[in-house]
């Protein structure tokens, strides 16, 4: 009976030990000074995930590295926490993370672009199972700082079903409305491009008109006349009809008389 509730022991452990994945994100030496000198010691990050969406990450120190280690894993296992991911391979959408002076920035990807991320984000990453993401860090380096950003956008995602709860709707009202939201935003961009085009037409034509009148745009077959003339309605000449004979008399009338 012991021999088998020993095997059963050693099964149960095999299984944990294979059921989560560890990454050993680095391993420092820390020094401690006391009275009779500095004691040495080290420290551990570790990262632990089950590649199905559950990470946590620990840190331990100890005198020797492989008792660090232990420690840091033991911790990481304790902390765990689940990350919703799409179809099980990215996250839903982008998200920020900050802590300290280190700020991250986390984005979905489409199928075969893989993990673009480096360092500490990049362990986070695989450990807990994503196929497709394009990650960004800026400022501080320090791989502390580094995963407990990526920890506090990982805490700010949210997934459709928290949403749809959120607002009192469905799932499938949701996509609905997304997708109404998407053809309202293309139909406003065609609107602001035809009334930027409108303008741009009406800006062309504007210099041709004040070059020549009230002709064509281009300039050619308007009117040359004044700006003062311009608007105001001109007259035909008046035909006046003379017959012969008051052509004679005011011949007579006007011709000098001889002295």
């Amino acid at each position: 009976m012991a021999e088998n509730r020993f095997d059963s022991r050693n099964e149960g452990r095999d299984r944990e030990r294979s059921e989560f994945v560890d990454k050993l994100v680095g391993v420092r030496r820390v020094a401690k000074t006391v009275k009779g000198g500095r004691r040495m010691s080290f420290g551990a990050l570790v990262v632990v995930g089950d590649e199905a969406g559950r990470v946590g990450f620990g840190q331990g120190k100890a005198k020797e590295v492989p008792d660090a280690v232990k420690k840091a894993t033991e911790g990481a296992k304790r902390t765990m926490v689940r990350v919703p991911l799409r179809q099980g391979r990215t996250v839903h959408h982008q998200v920020n993370g900050r802590f300290g002076a280190t700020k991250v920035m986390i984005r979905p990807a489409v199928p075969g672009t893989g993990i673009i991320a480096g360092g500490p984000m990049r362990a986070v990453f695989e450990a807990m199972g994503i196929k497709d993401v394009v990650a960004k860090a800026q400022g501080s380096t320090n791989p502390y700082n580094l995963i407990r950003a990526t920890f506090a956008a990982f805490a700010a995602m949210e997934t459709p079903r928290g949403v749809a709860a959120k607002r009192g709707l469905k799932i499938t009202d949701l996509v609905l409305h997304g997708k109404e939201a998407a053809k309202g935003e293309m139909d406003q961009k065609e609107l602001i491009a035809k009334a930027e085009k409108a303008k741009a037409a009406r800006a062309a034509r504007a210099p041709a008109k004040a070059a020549g009148g009230r002709g064509r745009p281009d300039g050619r077959g308007g009117d040359n006349r004044g700006g003062e003339n311009r608007g105001k309605r001109t007259e035909a000449p008046k035909v006046v009809t003379v017959s012969k004979a008051d052509s004679m008399v005011a011949a007579t009338e006007t011709t000098p008389k001889a002295e």
